[in-house]
């Protein structure tokens, strides 16, 4: 399958006279608020040199490859000169020195780099945990959670937080996800953990205690509810909307997602294969056996397929998913140069889209600028107030206006321009994929993270060499 988009050719290339190519654009961050310490948290006496290891574990599921800080100034900030050159293993483990041990302890999962052991692919935001300083460092695994993060954003224990939320502390103490295996209960504050990561903001000094304590209470309720459904839990996670309605999800690993009976649409973002394919209907029929339908031509096909990790292989092509949710997935073919959006809902029918999906923020748009099977993904930021938008590429920038119009997302260019009018056929709380309204086969998607969004570009860029 393949795809390709050029809508922004006769729109934002026509208006802003760029050429469409390898696009820059600048993001801005906000400097972390530095936290004095509490007066109930004396800083470690580091006087005395401490010999030896301890062990640190990252989990919501297991964080691979996630970023490991020592706060050592107590700002609950992760500076330069505190990153450790070691990364977090597949079990979310790092070993650190029993010095750096008696300090908060940051995690930072960075999009397109960390990964999450309850799902495939990369993770499309960024985000932190922290485990408050403690002097207790001996034969024990610290674990750096959800719950050590919202006790310290709190300035309270692990016991006082377990009280107040009637979640067990052995539980939320340590490893869930292990503890899973032989303990039922834990589903619960495994679901918990995951649904709470996807309300975080991207560092400690912008948690809101008080609403994340609030939220996560939002959320045992509702998974109380789904237990009392005899809903499985290991497969939920529970998120909220633009409007902050609280949706159930589900989590995909790519086993999962192919197993018996599931249903899913594909389409390719190349234009002249989307032109060509149009958008396909897959259902699994039985084990590594799927039957796929063309909307565009009515035919249908079966064919054989096998799961290697991330890996979908069928008839001789190889694609890898970098990215899994229930909406939105992406898989970049090993041969072919094109980038594939795979999601669970039927891709001909568009989203509701609200003013709240856009404004005040910013999102980094990719498409195709191609007239042929070889891809050219260019790159735009688009940065929304409340009325207007600012689109920058290649140094160039122009502001428009934009709203929301019959649920398309609507940028009014200047008279001779062709407006941007897009309706959004999939989206999640990373990724919002387009489908231009006025022209036909024109595909594209606004990511909310800088780093996600340009390493789409160039795995996008390098699967077409």
């Amino acid at each position: 399958m393949n795809f390709k988009i050029s809508f922004i050719t006769a729109s934002l290339f026509a208006a802003l006279s760029l050429s469409g190519c390898n696009g820059g654009s600048s993001s801005t961050s906000t400097s972390p608020v530095d936290k004095k310490p509490s007066p109930d948290k004396e800083t470690p006496d580091t006087s005395k040199p401490d010999t030896g290891t301890v062990t640190i574990q990252a989990i919501d599921g297991y964080l691979a490859n996630a970023e490991i800080c020592i706060d050592r100034n107590n700002n609950s900030s992760c500076d330069t000169d505190e990153k450790l050159t070691i990364k977090t293993d597949k079990n979310g483990k790092a070993v650190i020195s029993k010095k750096d041990a008696k300090f908060n302890i940051i995690v930072s999962a960075k999009a397109s780099f960390t990964s999450d052991s309850d799902k495939s692919g990369k993770l499309g935001n960024d985000f932190q945990y922290i485990a408050s300083a403690s002097d207790n460092v001996e034969n024990k695994t610290i674990s750096v959670t959800p719950f050590t993060t919202m006790a310290h954003a709190k300035n309270t224990t692990l016991e006082a937080l377990a009280s107040e939320l009637n979640l067990p502390l052995n539980t939320i103490a340590g490893d869930y996800v292990a503890q899973k295996e032989s303990d039922d209960n834990t589903q619960k504050v495994h679901a918990i953990a995951r649904s709470i990561t996807t309300t975080l903001p991207t560092t400690i000094a912008a948690i809101d205690a008080d609403k994340l304590v609030k939220t996560t209470t939002d959320i045992s309720k509702i998974l109380d509810e789904k237990i009392n459904n005899k809903e499985d839990l290991n497969t939920i996670n529970i998120e909220f909307d633009e409007k902050g309605q609280a949706v159930s999800k589900e989590i995909y690993t790519t086993a999962s997602y192919f197993a018996v009976n599931e249903e899913m649409w594909a389409l390719n973002l190349n234009k002249a294969y989307a032109t060509l394919e149009g958008i396909d209907y897959v259902k699994v029929i039985s084990a590594n056996t799927l039957e796929m339908t063309r909307y565009n031509t009515g035919k249908t096909s079966t064919g054989e397929f096998t799961i290697n990790g991330d890996v979908f292989l069928s008839d001789g092509e190889a694609d890898t998913f970098i990215y899994m949710t229930q909406d939105v997935s992406l898989a970049v073919p090993q041969n072919d140069g094109d980038l594939i959006v795979w999601s669970k809902k039927d891709l001909r029918n568009k989203e509701a889209v609200y003013a709240e999906t856009f404004a005040n923020k910013t999102f980094f748009f990719i498409a195709d600028d191609s007239t042929n099977y070889t891809p050219d993904p260019m790159f735009a930021t688009m940065r929304f107030t409340t009325d207007k938008v600012t689109i920058e590429e290649n140094g160039e920038s122009m502001e428009l206006s934009w709203a929301i119009q019959n649920d398309n997302l609507f940028i009014d260019f200047p008279d001779g321009d062709n407006d941007m009018n897009f309706k959004i056929i999939a989206k999640d709380r990373n990724l919002l994929i387009t489908e231009d309204s006025t022209v036909k086969n024109m595909f594209g998607m606004f990511a909310s993270n800088e780093a996600f969004a340009r390493d789409l570009l160039t795995k996008w860029k390098a699967s077409s060499k």
